[in-house]
């Protein structure tokens, strides 16, 4: 099946579980990371500026020097989680490394009668489909996940499906990116302090 079918079974998926359990997104434990850098590159056709001045605003994208980090967040019953701070590509080993030592300080700010019931989400990206990342989901929450080739298959290329590509890493951006970053200790604390201002 293509995209739109994928889509269309998860949904209809999601809803028959929010049928039977009104509170179950409450319950998905959404997860994913994002590229911050100091050339504050945003989409674009986000972005459009009106004034009865300054016609030629600009914004410096040029940097020589290129420095970020990623950031990691999850979201689960209305509650942000993170930011966690990595550098360097996400492979499976290192995301195994997440999965199985950092999480578990995340999910203390978790409520335990939401704990208990959690479904983990994670998309498409290739770290998450590794298989030993598959091997240690399956034994540490059984069926409860959903992602490419997981029990519940996340459809591919569908980021409007999650709030965390839908609204939080462009808001992050737009609060973040406002006013650019000195160096990269300004970048995270610009991000620790919009992620805070969210909860």
């Amino acid at each position: 099946p293509g995209d739109s079918e994928r889509r269309l079974t998860f949904v209809a998926w999601l809803l028959v579980q929010t049928q039977e359990e009104q509170r179950f997104l409450d319950y998905i434990f959404w997860i994913d990371a994002s590229k911050f850098t100091n050339n504050g590159i945003i989409n674009k056709q986000n972005n459009r500026y009106w004034s009865d001045s300054n016609t030629f605003w600009t914004n410096d994208t040029h940097f020589q020097h290129v420095w970020g980090t990623n950031v990691w967040c999850g979201l689960v019953g209305g509650k942000l989680l993170g930011p966690y701070f990595y550098d360097g590509t996400l492979t499976g080993i290192r995301y195994l490394d997440f999965l199985s030592n950092q999480l578990s300080i995340f999910m203390e700010d978790i409520p335990l009668n939401i704990r208990a019931h959690l479904f983990f989400q994670q998309d498409g990206a290739p770290a998450h489909n590794a298989l030993i990342v598959h091997k240690y989901l399956e034994q540490a929450i059984n069926h409860r996940w959903m992602g490419t080739r997981g029990p519940v298959e996340w459809p591919p290329r569908s980021p409007n499906l999650t709030p965390l590509d839908f609204f939080l890493w462009g808001h992050l951006k737009m609060v973040v990116y406002s006013n650019p970053p000195n160096d990269l200790q300004d970048l995270k604390n610009k991000i620790i302090v919009a992620t805070e201002e969210i909860n």
